[in-house]
């Protein structure tokens, strides 16, 4: 058994800053690099370290089988001033009950209502595109998302114009979400522009959030069995009282957050992928069109009760989510535990990388290579176990991951009924590091009828 002191740290720390340059400058090939020092890395933020884990067998310990001994970490902890004590970064007693609450809105029968929905929302959005007049796909997807997270929250009962602010403020607060934890506590209290800009969006958020819990109140409390419905409806299981104004808006905003951070960049990052790769394009549409073929006349096309209906158009969509992940999750332990032949003691911050992982050369044959094929019935490759992790495990995985997947399906299928995306010679498409999962910047897609 080894103490903390012998795991190895990764190269290229500075005096004072750590590897915070690297994660900055560099921040992806840093973390596919870490696999290389070990199975157990040690990093440092300023001078503060964090054990990267980069083993998918002691993720797994990590988030389910030594779950007991790990909370949240220092990246939630650091936001928790901006996005409050929602189901995001809440943690024990707290965040249990919140999950269970919560989880009453994304049953099975629930997300399947959302489907036609989804599907209606994502034709009407892109209705007025013209051919051959490029669009920026990732911002059509958020407006999208946005609208989509809102339903499942408020059904239909938000106030007038209180979408449109959503999407003005969401990008600002989720960029500060991902760039605070990086950085000491101290820079909060710096008069700093975006530390200003992320707070002025906060503030607005809340004062939008508790509005629309208002106008819920209003006119409707059941809701149509939305998560702000349960939320009116839960009741503390020691006091039997309501839950607190403050708690449901935190948790409205948590889900809002969670809604709206990563589906519109993974579906971006899809149509980017088939618009180089126009075989695997055609094959997505051929089978869309296909099952369109198949529906009742009136009814969308199921793409979420049946894995089987579109096996190609799920491979595109995990394949995009293979090769763009989250970038780090920490985790805390809040006892002493052993990990892969080393003793943490009990505070010590944790964290792996979905996007090392999800790349790794040790997993996955070619893995910078977009190729829906290996996700196939039939393929020669499966992920080994505990490799692939987009929404997370145990009991932190997101909440809303079925949900995700049916929502990324149904926009699928609805853009691929009518239009295919291709991409101009001239488009330079770079990474941008501040989103939870890397978006790409830039990307503009030309439009083209089916």
């Amino acid at each position: 058994m080894h103490t903390i002191e012998d795991v190895p740290t990764a190269p290229g720390a500075l005096p004072g800053v750590g590897h915070l340059h690297l994660l900055a400058g560099r921040r992806l090939r840093f973390l596919e690099s870490l696999p290389g020092v070990g199975p157990l890395v040690r990093i440092r933020l300023g001078t503060a370290p964090v054990y990267v884990v980069t083993d998918p067998v002691l993720v797994h310990q990590v988030q389910s089988s030594k779950g007991r001994s790990f909370g949240r970490g220092k990246q939630f902890e650091r936001m928790i001033p901006l996005l409050g004590h929602g189901v995001i970064t809440s943690d024990g007693e707290l965040y249990h009950r919140q999950r269970r609450v919560i989880q009453k809105a994304f049953t099975p029968a629930h997300i399947e209502r959302h489907v036609a929905s989804i599907h209606r929302r994502t034709k009407e959005s892109c209705a007025d595109w013209k051919p051959g007049r490029p669009v920026d796909v990732l911002e059509v997807m958020k407006a999208l998302s946005v609208a989509v997270t809102a339903e499942t929250l408020f059904s239909n009962r938000l106030p007038e114009g209180v979408l449109a602010q959503l999407h003005r403020v969401l990008p600002v607060i989720e960029r500060a979400a991902v760039e605070r934890p990086m950085l000491p506590k101290v820079v909060d209290r710096l008069p700093l522009p975006y530390v200003r800009r992320g707070d002025e969006a906060m503030a607005r958020m809340r004062a939008l959030v508790d509005e629309a819990v208002a106008a819920c109140r209003e006119r409707s409390p059941e809701g149509g069995g939305d998560v702000v419905a349960h939320l009116l409806a839960a009741r503390d299981p020691d006091t039997g009282r309501p839950l607190a104004d403050d708690l449901i808006r935190d948790e409205v905003i948590a889900m809002l957050i969670g809604g709206v951070a990563n589906v519109p960049t993974t579906l971006s990052w899809a149509w980017y992928h088939l618009a180089l790769r126009p075989g695997a394009e055609r094959r997505m549409l051929a089978e869309i069109a296909g099952i369109a073929g198949t529906a009742e006349p009136g009814h969308a096309v199921t793409t979420s009760t049946d894995p089987r209906a579109l096996p190609y158009t799920r491979a595109v969509m995990y394949e995009a989510m293979r090769l763009h992940s989250v970038q780090l999750v920490t985790q805390r332990t809040t006892a002493a535990v052993e990990l892969g032949g080393f003793m943490l003691p009990s505070g010590t911050d944790t964290a792996y990388s979905q996007h090392s992982l999800h790349t790794d050369p040790r997993f996955c044959r070619r893995p910078e290579a977009f190729s829906p094929e290996r996700w196939l019935p039939g393929s020669d490759w499966k992920p080994p176990r505990h490799s692939f992790v987009p929404f997370g495990g145990g009991r932190f995985k997101c909440i809303g991951d079925n949900f995700a997947v049916a929502e990324m399906m149904a926009t699928l299928v609805a853009v691929g009924g009518s239009w295919r995306l291709t991409l101009r010679p001239d488009t330079r498409v770079r990474t941008s590091l501040r989103e939870p999962i890397p978006g790409p910047r830039g990307l503009m897609l030309v439009p083209e009828p089916i």
